[in-house]
């Protein structure tokens, strides 16, 4: 357990260094050809990795004893669209909401103890999110995330939070490459928790 969770910190520590990076290299070169600031309207796609930790308590029977499922080996991808509105608040101060839609592929957790199995799958979601952010050069941003999810599903639709940090460097007059790492609270009859990995790319108006 503890050899999971340290590797999954880790990932996220180099992730994170990773947006820092880039951002400041982003920060350092001129942004005369760009004609798209942080600020406005935009539309993005992306793509990544999720893991899954999730736990169930069974109730003890006449054929089977009570048990408590822990499963931290749950893992799979995500897909999906995004569409925002930001603006810099100051000189470097950012503040934007954003709409988010998630598409999981194979991503679940399973289990198989006393004789039975069980499969916890993450669902499609919809949310809806803040962020506050830091631009040094009015392109390029260095942003914490969070917001509210609905599963898209009659069997659990119980609302889950969702925070997250990230960066965003432009590459082009309209076009900026953002990486997220995020976190969802445990949530469900399987108190499922998800950790985060995307990238993706936004279309700036």
């Amino acid at each position: 357990m503890i050899g999971t969770y340290g590797g999954r910190l880790s990932t996220l520590a180099l992730a994170s260094g990773l947006m820092v990076a880039l951002a400041g290299q982003a920060a350092a070169q001129r942004r005369e050809t760009i004609s798209a600031p942080v600020g406005g309207v935009y539309v993005g796609i992306f793509a990544g990795a999720v893991a899954l930790d999730s736990t169930i308590n069974l109730q003890a029977d006449g054929t089977r004893p009570g048990a408590k499922l822990v499963d931290q080996g749950g893992d799979g991808a995500i897909v999906g669209l995004r569409t925002g509105w930001g603006t810099l608040v100051s000189q470097h101060v950012y503040t934007g909401l954003e709409l988010e839609g998630v598409v999981p592929i194979d991503a679940n957790s399973r289990y198989d103890v006393n004789g039975l199995r069980y499969r916890r799958r993450l669902q499609n979601e919809v949310g809806a999110y803040g962020r506050v952010g830091w631009s040094p050069d009015g392109y390029s941003l260095l942003f914490l995330r969070g917001g509210l999810a609905v599963p898209l599903t009659t069997v659990d639709q119980r609302v889950i939070a969702i925070i997250g940090a990230g960066a965003e460097v432009p590459f082009g007059r309209r076009f900026a490459g953002r990486v997220d790492i995020s976190y969802s609270f445990p949530f469900g009859g399987a108190h499922l928790e998800t950790y985060r990995l995307i990238a993706g790319v936004v279309l700036r108006f």
